[in-house]
């Protein structure tokens, strides 16, 4: 009979590696054991039996912070490249979906040009499936920072060496109004117009809301809008039954049932959509993600 890892005489196991390397981290019990979700006794009670069971000093106490000994430092070191490949080995089983197929985890801010590019993925690789995640810019940042997803499309992307990236189209916010409203015939609308409307306002965290208050500060404007939905979905929707004027990436969406477009001068700056994964994770279908990303071209699928 094989004994189990906890039952092995050394006293060394995963989880004892895992507290030691959080305490060292952390400097003291208790923030190791909120960081690992277990008690402070549980932790303490890992450490001693560590150093009982293999006779070793691993922390001195130096003005009330739990410092490591070098021995200490060396187990950390072994530790982290431990909880780094079960890291790698969780990625590997989240790209398989319950029948074993491969799976391929995708973050959008918006539903397009996204989804367009999974669209063409899935045309190359049929036996692929691909889960969705949208959210507002910082979801997916979040979701990315704790590898929920494996590759995902933002605008605006602050650079960050985490991140291996690559732009995918660049555009412009744009005013979106119901044809009813008397704008809809208009060419362009400015600042000043759309503060004297009804409007409607994504939540904070949006790209998108984040460049029009911006826009709105810097004509010295600040309108209070009518309704602040939380996705883009529900800004077209209100828009598009006359609530108020709402705003969107020009790409956002390629509907075009609805609503209308209309440039906004003073938004000058054009963003770039841009497709990123983290640095250290390469794989083969976050590759093909990145090389069809690399060919997209928007204005072929819809009219403005």
């Amino acid at each position: 009979m094989t004994a189990s890892l906890s039952e092995l005489p050394s006293g060394l196991t995963f989880s004892r590696l895992r507290a030691l390397t959080a305490v060292a981290e952390e400097g003291s019990f208790a923030a190791a054991a909120r960081r690992i979700g277990i008690s402070h006794s549980a932790v303490s009670q890992q450490i001693r039996e560590l150093e009982r069971s293999h006779d070793i000093h691993l922390f001195d106490r130096v003005r009330g912070v739990l410092r490591p000994t070098p021995a200490c430092l060396e187990l950390c070191d072994i530790g982290n490249r431990i909880q780094a490949a079960e890291r790698d080995a969780a990625r590997v089983l989240a790209r398989r979906g319950p029948t074993g197929k491969h799976r391929l985890r995708v973050g959008l801010g918006n539903s397009m040009p996204g989804i367009a590019i999974v669209g063409r993925v899935l045309a190359q690789h049929p036996t692929l499936t691909v889960t969705v995640d949208s959210g507002s810019h910082q979801d997916i940042l979040a979701a990315m920072s704790r590898r929920e997803v494996d590759v995902a499309v933002l605008p605006d992307l602050p650079p960050d060496p985490r991140f291996r990236r690559a732009p995918v189209l660049s555009q412009e916010v744009v005013a979106i109004v119901s044809p009813s409203n008397p704008m809809a015939a208009r060419d362009s609308v400015t600042l000043a117009e759309l503060a004297a409307s009804p409007l409607v306002f994504r939540s904070p965290g949006s790209s998108t809301q984040k460049l029009v208050d911006r826009g709105f500060r810097a004509a010295g404007l600040s309108p209070e809008p009518r309704l602040i939905a939380d996705t883009r979905d529900a800004v077209y929707e209100a828009v598009a039954l006359g609530i108020g004027v709402g705003f969107m990436w020009r790409y956002g969406t390629y509907r075009a049932d609805v609503v209308r477009r209309l440039p906004v001068p003073e938004f000058r700056s054009r963003v770039d959509e841009v497709v990123f994964a983290l640095a250290d994770d390469r794989n083969a279908l976050v590759d093909l993600f990145f090389n069809v990303a690399a060919q997209f071209r928007p204005e072929e699928m819809m009219t403005v």
